[in-house]
C-alpha cells in the first residue's frame, strides 16, 4: 500500500466567460493563447482575489505574511489542464503520414523503447512537439475599433486573439494547503477582461499517492507537465536539470534527454510591470537520471512535492515520474468496449435525448448539488426535488425526470465532480445525435 503524499488541494475551474490566456507580446493583430490556465495565471488570479478581500500587503497591513506564506512560500500552484486534454511527451516519436493502415498505431517512447522506422510503412518516426491536445480547440475572436465620427471600422484597428470557450471546466493541482485557498470564490484569468475572464473555483482536499519508484536496474524517467527553468551554477540558462542544483549525491543524468526550448514572458498584475523572459525547457521534455533505488525513489517523491527549477511557486518546474512507455489515450484498452462507471453515468444522460435548454437545466443543477454538497457535506434529500420542479425544467418528460432522479441521486462528490466536467465538455453534436436517437 502506498504512502500518501503532501497534503494538496483538487481545483476544479469552470469558466463563466471566454478565457483570453495571451502567449506573449506580439507585433500583428493577432495574439495567440495557451489552451489552458498556466500556474502563473492562477496564482496571480488568486492574489488578485486576496487582495480585493484583504487589501494591498505592506508596511502597516496585519495580513502581509499570510499573503507572503500563499504566494511567495512553499505553496506552488500547478497548470490547470481542460477535461479530456493530454500532452505527448517529447521523447514520443510516431509516424507522420499514415499512409498504411498500421501507421497510426505506431508510438515509439523512447525513454522506454527503441525504434526508428515505422514497422508498416518503412518511413522515419518523427518527434513531438509536446503540443497538449485539448478537444474542441480554442475559439477564435475579432474585433475592430469603430470611429465614432463615421460609425465605420477605423482603419489599421483590427484585432483578434484565441481564448477558450466559456462553460470549458479545467482541473490541476495547488501543491499545499490554507485555509484561504479551501473557499470556493470567482476569480478573473487571462486578459480582455471587459468580455472576459470570469471563473468560478473550487477545490477539495487531495492526497496524491507516493510515486512508484522504477523497477530495479532501470533509470527514474521524469516528464515535466509544465515549463521548467534551470540554470547552471553561473546563472546562465540552460534545458536539462544541472546536477549540483537539482539532483542529490548518487544520482546522475543520462544523456540523451528529449528536450524544447520554449521563451515564456508575463505581466506582474500588481506593479503594472512585465516579467522577466525566461528561456525554459517546455513541458513535455523527458529526463532519465540513474542512481541506486533508494535514492531515485526518494528523488521521484522530492521531484513530486517540491517541483523542480526555479520560479516552482509561480507554476514552473512540475513533472510527472512515468514508469511505462506512453501511449495515446484510449489505445491501451481498445478491445474492452466496457464503460467505466463515470462514463455509463454520462452515456445514460445523453440517452434521455435533453434538447439544449433542458441540458442548460442539467449544467445549473449539476453545480447546484455541488455547492450544497461542498458546503455541507451532504445533498439534502428535497435539494433534487426542488431542482426538478423549477420553471425552466417544465418541459422535462416523466422519464427524463424519474431518469435524471435516479442518475442524481446520492452521488460521491468525486463523481459528481468529474460528471459535472463530463457535462460541460460533451460537445453540441453528441448531444444532439442522442437526442435524434432518442426520438425514434
Amino acid at each position: 500500500m502506498s504512502t500518501p503524499g503532501p497534503p494538496a488541494l483538487a481545483v476544479t475551474v469552470v469558466a463563466r466567460q471566454r478565457l483570453a490566456l495571451g502567449v506573449g507580446s506580439e507585433i500583428g493583430y493577432y495574439t495567440a493563447g495557451h489552451p489552458y490556465v498556466p500556474g502563473s495565471a492562477l496564482r496571480g488570479a488568486l492574489a488578485a482575489a486576496w487582495i480585493t478581500e484583504h487589501g494591498p500587503p505592506g508596511r502597516g497591513s496585519p495580513k502581509t505574511d499570510e499573503f507572503r506564506i500563499l504566494f511567495d512560500g512553499k505553496i506552488r500552484y500547478g497548470n490547470l489542464l481542460p477535461a479530456g486534454s493530454h500532452r505527448t511527451p517529447l521523447s514520443v516519436f510516431r509516424c507522420k503520414y499514415h499512409t498504411e493502415p498500421g501507421c497510426p498505431e505506431t508510438v515509439v517512447d523512447r525513454a522506454f523503447e527503441t525504434g526508428d522506422h515505422c514497422p508498416d510503412c518503412g518511413r522515419r518516426l518523427e518527434q513531438s512537439r509536446g503540443d497538449l491536445d485539448v478537444p474542441g480547440g480554442l475559439t477564435r475572436i475579432t474585433r475592430t475599433s469603430i470611429d465614432p465620427a463615421t460609425g465605420r471600422a477605423k482603419d489599421g484597428e483590427l484585432y483578434a486573439n484565441a481564448a477558450l470557450p466559456a462553460g470549458t471546466s479545467l482541473t490541476g493541482l495547488i501543491h499545499g494547503h490554507h485555509p484561504w485557498l479551501a473557499q470556493p470564490r470567482t476569480l478573473w484569468l487571462g486578459g480582455r477582461r471587459t468580455v472576459g475572464g470570469q471563473a468560478d473555483l473550487a477545490t477539495t482536499p487531495h492526497h496524491p499517492p507516493a510515486p512508484a519508484p522504477p523497477a530495479p536496474g532501470q533509470p527514474l524517467v521524469v516528464r515535466l507537465t509544465s515549463p521548467a527553468v534551470f540554470v547552471d551554477l553561473a546563472g546562465r540558462p540552460r534545458l536539462e536539470p544541472e546536477p549540483t542544483l537539482n539532483l542529490v549525491p548518487g544520482a546522475a543524468l543520462l544523456p540523451g534527454a528529449w528536450t524544447r526550448a520554449v521563451t515564456w514572458s508575463g505581466w506582474h498584475a500588481a506593479s503594472r510591470l512585465p516579467k522577466p523572459a525566461e528561456l525554459c525547457a517546455a513541458a513535455g521534455s523527458t529526463y532519465r537520471i540513474t542512481g541506486a533505488p533508494e535514492v531515485l525513489a526518494a528523488l521521484a517523491t522530492r521531484f513530486r512535492r517540491d517541483g523542480i527549477g526555479l520560479r516552482r511557486s509561480e507554476g514552473f518546474g512540475d513533472v510527472a515520474i512515468a514508469t511505462q512507455p506512453w501511449r495515446p489515450t484510449g489505445t491501451a484498452d481498445k478491445d474492452d468496449h466496457r464503460l467505466d462507471p463515470l462514463s455509463e453515468l454520462h452515456a445514460r444522460l445523453l440517452d434521455l435525448g435533453l434538447d439544449d435548454p433542458a441540458w442548460r437545466w442539467l449544467i445549473g443543477a449539476l453545480r447546484a448539488l455541488q455547492v450544497e454538497q461542498h458546503c455541507t457535506g451532504t445533498v439534502p434529500a428535497d435539494l433534487l426535488t426542488d431542482l426538478l420542479t423549477q420553471p425552466t425544467a417544465a418541459d422535462l418528460t416523466g422519464r427524463q425526470r424519474g431518469q435524471l432522479r435516479k442518475i442524481l441521486d446520492g452521488l460521491a462528490p468525486t463523481t459528481l465532480r468529474d460528471l459535472t466536467t463530463l457535462v460541460l465538455t460533451t460537445p453540441a453534436a453528441d448531444r444532439q445525435r442522442a437526442a435524434r436517437q432518442a426520438a425514434r
